[in-house]
């Protein structure tokens, strides 16, 4: 009797043999990181890719030709394109329900015959091609045209999310691209800041130096020198941050050379007072998103048809055909040759599957049903985002007016303060709040200006009206009356 041992390690061998000896890589234990072995450090071609994109960054870009940048370069669309392909290969496979399958088969065997009484025997090798058709004529469930209806709107869907990648995209550079002119004028503003803090500085100097300053006034204004030269360089490391993140809307490095046009116009328009109900009903109606939630619903629902239709009669055509050659291997009979064919109806009818069909029937309604309820909680929030994106513009453009104004002021307050100080009318602390105040007016028309900008891109991208033009976009929106005569 042989012991377990004699037959375990020869399977052993003979497994790892088949299997090529492999173990599974894996850490030697919970504090030593995992040394790769060369074979898995694969060769990138996707970064190389990107590397190599052949892009133009010599002069500054404006706004639309960085769109038409992101839209070349940036994965999401192609992305979103590839899966758009895949459904609408969906459809070509749902139709194929409506043609017959035709299999070619070629085979052969060798067979033996031994009769009694009189022993005789016979062996023959048969071999030979064959054709093979079964096609479903009728399925009273309706599940062909549900398959087709069910492929049809998965690929309004892929496609509908193609459009919103595309605004999604845009939405991205559009609040990159004013993130970064936005930052430019904080470098800007920042080095305003540290020229007037100098100024102060060297005034305060020269009040010492003609003994009718302070000490403590140097001290202060060299302090608030040194702070503006700290908020430089804090500028100076948005912008750096800035840029990178418009290269990462391009599609491109984060270290590309990018630069960018300022806006062609100052500020965005006020919107125009609108009907909002009007508004959100018509944004729900031309938003991507919502508009591919709805086909999903419809998917969904022509699906628990395409289940639902294996319980009912299916009438199928079914046909064969072959050529078939025997050779005799034994006794006196010469080779022969046949030709076989057949064609006939069948009718199917599942009676019973331990209730499969009922329960993924079930199933596939569960599934319509929940589509339905993301469907709406997808159009609540929708109708939230006009609501909210429609007011942060309208605040964003107050804001801009209020913090023109008060740029204006504190410059003229500053001045003022500079020239009574110089003039021993004013202290120090005077000259420094005023200074403070200018700079502040500064940051906050920059961003006042950044948001207004932002706020009129988010707008576009929540009505649907996002484009390569997305600026225009949002002024259609605007100019749009808000009659009864209004027609979306």
């Amino acid at each position: 009797m042989k012991r377990c041992s004699d037959v375990f390690w020869p399977a052993a061998a003979l497994a790892g043999i088949l299997t090529g000896c492999l173990s599974a890589p894996k850490p030697a234990d919970t504090m030593t990181p995992w040394a790769p072995p060369p074979q898995a450090r694969r060769p990138d071609k996707v970064w190389s890719g990107v590397r190599g994109q052949p892009v133009d960054l010599a002069k500054p870009l404006a706004l639309a030709e960085l769109a038409d940048m992101a839209m070349r370069n940036n994965p999401a669309t192609s992305k979103a394109w590839n899966d758009a392909l895949a459904a609408a290969a969906m459809v070509d496979q749902a139709q194929g329900y409506f043609l017959p399958a035709l299999t070619a088969t070629l085979g052969g065997d060798r067979r033996g015959l031994s009769a009694e009484p009189d022993s005789y025997d016979m062996g023959y090798l048969r071999y030979g091609p064959g054709l093979q058709v079964h096609y479903l004529i009728l399925n009273l469930g309706g599940g062909r045209q549900a398959a087709v209806e069910q492929a049809m709107q998965t690929v309004y869907a892929a496609d509908f999310a193609f459009n919103r990648s595309i605004q999604d995209v845009l939405l991205a550079v559009e609040t990159a691209y004013y993130g970064l002119v936005s930052a430019q004028a904080g470098v800007e503003s920042a080095e305003a800041n540290v020229k007037d803090a100098k100024t102060v500085m060297e005034a305060a100097r020269q009040r010492l130096a003609s003994d009718v300053g302070t000490e403590l006034d140097v001290l202060q204004s060299q302090a608030s020198y040194d702070q503006s030269l700290y908020n430089l360089a804090g500028a100076q490391g948005l912008l750096k941050t800035a840029r990178g993140r418009l290269a990462q809307a391009l599609g491109l490095p984060a270290d590309s050379a990018i630069q960018v046009a300022p806006p062609a116009r100052d500020v965005p328009d006020a919107p125009a007072p609108r009907d909002m109900q009007r508004l959100i009903d018509d944004s729900l109606d031309r938003r991507p998103d919502i508009a591919a939630l709805r086909a999903t619903v419809a998917a969904r629902e022509a699906s628990v048809k395409v289940v639902g239709s294996s319980r009912w009669p299916s009438l199928y055509l079914t046909g064969d055909l072959s050529h078939d050659t025997y050779d005799i291997m034994a006794g006196n009979q010469f080779p022969d040759r046949d030709w076989s064919y057949g064609v006939g109806l069948s009718l199917q009818w599942l009676l019973f599957d331990g209730f499969q069909t009922l329960s993924a029937k079930h199933a596939a309604a569960a599934q319509a049903e929940s589509a339905k309820s993301q469907l709406r909680q997808a159009e609540l929030a929708a109708s939230a985002d006009v609501w909210t994106r429609y007011h942060d513009y309208e605040t964003a453009i107050e804001k801009v007016r209020f913090s023109a104004a008060y740029l204006k002021s504190a410059s003229a307050a500053h001045d003022l303060a500079l020239d009574s100080y110089k003039a021993g009318l004013k202290s120090i602390l005077d000259l420094l709040d005023a200074e403070s105040r200018l700079a502040q007016a500064r940051s906050q028309s920059i961003t006042a200006k950044q948001e207004a900008f932002t706020a009129m891109a988010g707008l576009a991208y929540a009505t649907g009206l996002l484009e390569k033009s997305g600026s225009a976009q949002t002024q259609d929106l605007f100019s749009i009356s808000a009659g009864k005569d209004y027609q979306p």
